[in-house]
């Protein structure tokens, strides 16, 4: 009776809060434990999915098509953009035409050491600074590079672009402190460190490095990704501010953005903010062509497995070969011996006809790599050591198929596997983004939207004559796991080929 005695009457402390706090009493009511029938929120998670809510206004929009627009500074820059086609965050680039083949092998791991500290600034913020702006904003700021190119990326919403953008060029151009390079010279360490520790679990974790460095030598193309383990302690904050001076000018930066509603507006922020920067003499700076030299390199491992691969000096990105070569692609596909058919898995690919035909094959991959002034096509075949002689001989029994009439139902399956490959990447803002701003550097103009067009017209006539002009280069091999020794010579393999 006590417990009735003292109940709280709920109506009138509902009507008691309703009077103090409105319709949001917040803790009172939580206290209480009683809901607010009043609020939208309750009003949601009550009404029938099917009925419109009571006194809701509906806003509509539809895709609209991208213009682009290119804006070329005094001082060298280019700016980019893609424009708003539906609402949403806008995304933003800063892509400099550096990379690791312009490492020397003074300034070898520049480029890690640049990724390992790129949020260390000085001038207009601190890298704490730039963590809580990344954070506020929602975004995100990322930084990565490959042979030829170097590229800072991030998104926000609409309201944080001018500080997302302060941030995105301070992080790209400002010279590295003595600090940061102290940090960058043990992150470097420590970025070997965990890769040799991870080889030791892959014993062909360093097949993409191994390959370039025996095409191309120990320069330009064949620098390795991480730098050179024995240069880790030549870093130092004059030697990364020496690397961008000589190699980060206004005309190797292209600076792109999507979702752009107005690009004078956003133009006029690369001016505010980049504007003052002079001029430098681009002639000063001539990248090193590279030069390809093939060969044959062997390193044995205590696995039971073999890895063999065979490939050969292609053409360059700019090349008309390239929808060809890029079709072959997915006509020879990947697969592994986990990859048991499946939509998308390479059920239809010669790659996994080879697994499925022969036991002793684990893997099959194609290789197609193209850089500004050369580029690797060939194939990378792994399996059992027993079988390394089969292996090889499988390998070029496939390349040599390439040489012979492509089945057209077979040749249509693959263009349309590619052409959905690009599609689906195209999809995505921050993907396309990216491939827009290496599209512009590499022809000065936006070719992309042809790309499934150049896909069509690929011939079985146009696979063969790339063929047999790229397999009668000459062949770079490599081999590596256990039972090494029975893979035939290089010279051959280019007799079989040739």
């Amino acid at each position: 009776m006590l417990s009735k005695a003292i109940r709280p009457n709920k109506n009138l402390i509902s009507l008691a809060m309703r009077r103090m706090y409105g319709n949001d009493p917040g803790l009172l009511r939580r206290t209480f434990n009683m809901v607010d029938k009043s609020t939208t929120a309750y009003q949601v998670n009550t009404s029938d999915p099917m009925q419109p809510l009571p006194n809701l206004k509906i806003t509509e929009t539809s895709d609209v098509p991208r213009e682009y627009n290119v804006t070329n500074l005094t001082n060298g820059f280019t700016v980019l953009t893609e424009s708003q086609s539906f609402p949403g965050t806008v995304h933003m680039g800063f892509m400099t035409d550096v990379g690791t083949r312009d490492e020397t092998s003074e300034t070898s791991g520049a480029c890690l050491a640049l990724k390992n500290t790129y949020l260390k600034t000085l001038k207009h913020t601190n890298e704490t600074v730039n963590y809580g702006m990344i954070q506020m904003s929602g975004g995100a700021m990322t930084m990565d590079y490959d042979e030829e190119t170097t590229y800072f990326k991030g998104h926000c919403l609409e309201y944080d672009v001018i500080d997302m953008f302060q941030m995105m060029v301070d992080v790209a151009l400002e010279p590295r402190s003595a600090l940061a390079a102290n940090v960058a010279r043990s992150k470097n360490q420590k970025s070997h460190d965990l890769f040799n520790h991870l080889a030791k679990f892959d014993p062909f974790a360093q097949q993409q490095d191994l390959l370039k460095r025996t095409a191309y030598g120990y320069n330009t193309l064949g620098m390795p990704r991480l730098g050179l383990a024995n240069n880790i302690d030549n870093i130092d904050a004059r030697m990364m501010q020496q690397f961008m001076m000589d190699n980060i000018t206004p005309q190797k930066c292209l600076i792109v953005a999507s979702g752009i509603k107005n690009h004078k507006e956003y133009v006029d922020l690369v001016k505010e903010r980049l504007g003052d920067m002079l001029p430098v003499p681009e002639q000063n700076y001539q990248r090193t062509a590279s030069e390809y030299i093939g060969g044959e390199y062997r390193a044995w491992s205590e696995t039971p497995a073999t890895n063999i691969t065979l490939a050969f000096e292609a053409s360059p990105t700019s090349s008309a070969d390239q929808a060809t070569q890029f079709v072959m692609q997915h006509l020879l596909g990947t697969a592994t011996g986990y990859s048991a058919g499946g939509p998308g898995k390479g059920m239809h690919c010669r790659a996994m006809n080879l697994l499925g035909r022969h036991s002793y094959i684990d893997g099959a991959s194609t290789i197609n790599t193209a850089f500004s002034d050369s580029g690797l096509l060939g194939m990378s075949i792994e399996g059992a050591g027993s079988h390394s002689q089969d292996l090889m001989g499988r390998l070029v029994d496939e390349l040599n198929e390439l040489k012979t009439t492509i089945d057209e139902v077979e040749l249509n399956r693959a263009k349309n596997c590619a052409k959905m490959s690009i599609l689906q990447a195209m999809e995505r803002s921050e993907s396309r983004l990216e491939e827009i701003a290496r599209n512009f550097m590499t022809f000065g103009d936006l070719t992309f939207h042809q790309y499934c067009e150049k896909i069509d017209a690929v011939t079985s006539a146009d696979i063969n004559g790339v063929a047999n002009k790229v397999f009668s280069g000459k062949p770079t091999l490599l081999v590596t796991g256990g039972a090494i020794n029975l893979v035939p010579a290089v010279t051959d393999v280019a007799r079989q080929l040739h």
